[in-house]
């Protein structure tokens, strides 16, 4: 039996207060969305589109984006969201 993936912010100071609750919660229905696939069987790292490094940036539907860094290797597998990006007009 594998292990469920789950997700989390990198940084545990990670100043999510300063962001507005409609892009907090649009990163929290896409990042467990994300981990719901990686519960089927397809690799998170394949899910969104590439940065020039390894994480992968997904699109906020409020016009913001954010990039996950998917760390199959230790127990549970993660996903952690390394990067939150609000759309100007929401600051």
């Amino acid at each position: 039996m594998s292990d469920k993936w789950t997700w989390g912010y990198a940084f545990q100071a990670y100043d999510q207060a300063s962001f507005p609750k409609l892009v907090l919660d649009e990163v929290k229905s896409l990042a467990e969305q994300i981990v719901d696939l990686a519960d089927l069987g397809i690799d998170p790292a394949e899910l969104g589109e590439p940065t020039s490094g390894t994480a992968r940036r997904h699109v906020l539907p409020c016009g913001g984006w954010f990039e996950t860094q998917a760390l199959p290797r230790v127990r549970p597998p993660m996903i952690f969201v390394v990067l939150v990006v609000p759309p100007p007009h929401l600051l």
